[in-house]
């Protein structure tokens, strides 16, 4: 296998850092003219669900609603790429680990998040999702937004501390 990215579009599709049930996320770079670039998250829709309308129809609206929220205590959407029957879906690209994974990291450790830690965090999560419930279309209409799968594999802790709601 090479080790060269994928270019899909003016993006370069590296190696995967996430999966789940619909989609694996990759590591990609955003390829702009004289040398400008920027590191995003490609989430690739698995292709067997590219097959399917329902599916299809789901992960673009994922995309058009969660382009409309502006906070960040969210993980921006910036773009969406349909190219040879896959989808794409760019987000930027937040270093830092999920909710879950720390969890799962201070568990084996015997540990637990300090609940000043909890309550900044929830804090935070509670602030992004508000903002996709108070979220507008282009004519200031609401969009009546509702994360229905609010987990903690849903948010990622930046090394900032700042936690940022993902996958609506």
């Amino acid at each position: 296998m090479s080790d060269a990215p994928r270019i899909i579009g003016r993006y370069a599709l590296y190696g995967n850092i996430a999966s789940g049930g619909r989609a694996t996320v990759h590591l990609g770079r955003l390829l702009g003219p004289v040398g400008f670039s920027r590191t995003v998250a490609i989430k690739r829709m698995h292709p067997h669900f590219t097959e399917d309308p329902e599916f299809v129809s789901m992960f673009l609206d994922e995309a058009r609603l969660a382009a409309r929220i502006r906070h960040p205590n969210v993980v921006p959407t910036l773009d969406v790429v349909a190219t040879d029957g896959e989808l794409f879906l760019v987000m930027d690209y937040v270093q830092g680990e999920t909710l879950a994974r720390l969890q799962r990291l201070l568990k084996a450790q015997g540990k637990t998040i300090p609940l000043p830690i909890v309550a900044a965090l929830f804090s935070g999560i509670l602030h992004g999702l508000h903002a996709a419930h108070e979220a507008k279309n282009e004519r200031g209409e609401p969009l009546g937004m509702v994360h229905r799968d609010v987990s903690p594999q849903n948010v990622i802790v930046g090394t900032d501390g700042v936690p940022r709601v993902l996958d609506f």
